[in-house]
């Protein structure tokens, strides 16, 4: 989620983790440079259907129609919601997120330069 988004956030509102798993905003901190340097985040604490509380980062929480994401976004949340089984036996999601996008990213760049060159030989 952007951080303009997660700023207009209150409690109450529903947000959904990667697996598409709905949560409830139960409070909301924002840290900022003045508060601690070299550090800006906003942590929201939730709740989700079993009453289980949860943090997370505004990094990892989306809108039901993932508005304001970008393409690799909408995928990772698609393939992740797809794949929840697997994904839940590794300790660092946010690694294989990253890994999933820089991969999605780079299977467009090669597609293009494919295109360019095939393009180029005829």
């Amino acid at each position: 989620m952007r951080i303009d988004l997660a700023c207009g956030l209150n409690v109450g509102d529903t947000v959904y983790n990667c697996f598409m798993e709905s949560l409830i905003v139960k409070d909301k901190i924002s840290y900022s440079l003045d508060t601690y340097p070299g550090y800006t985040d906003t942590k929201f604490f939730l709740v989700d259907s079993n009453n289980q509380n949860h943090e997370y980062s505004y990094k990892d929480l989306y809108l039901p129609d993932l508005e304001g994401e970008c393409d690799e976004e909408k995928s990772w949340v698609n393939w992740a919601k797809d794949n929840k089984d697997f994904l839940l036996t590794f300790d660092h999601i946010e690694t294989i997120k990253e890994i999933y996008k820089i991969g999605f990213g780079n299977g467009f760049d090669h597609k293009r330069k494919m295109t360019y060159d095939e393009i180029m030989q005829k």
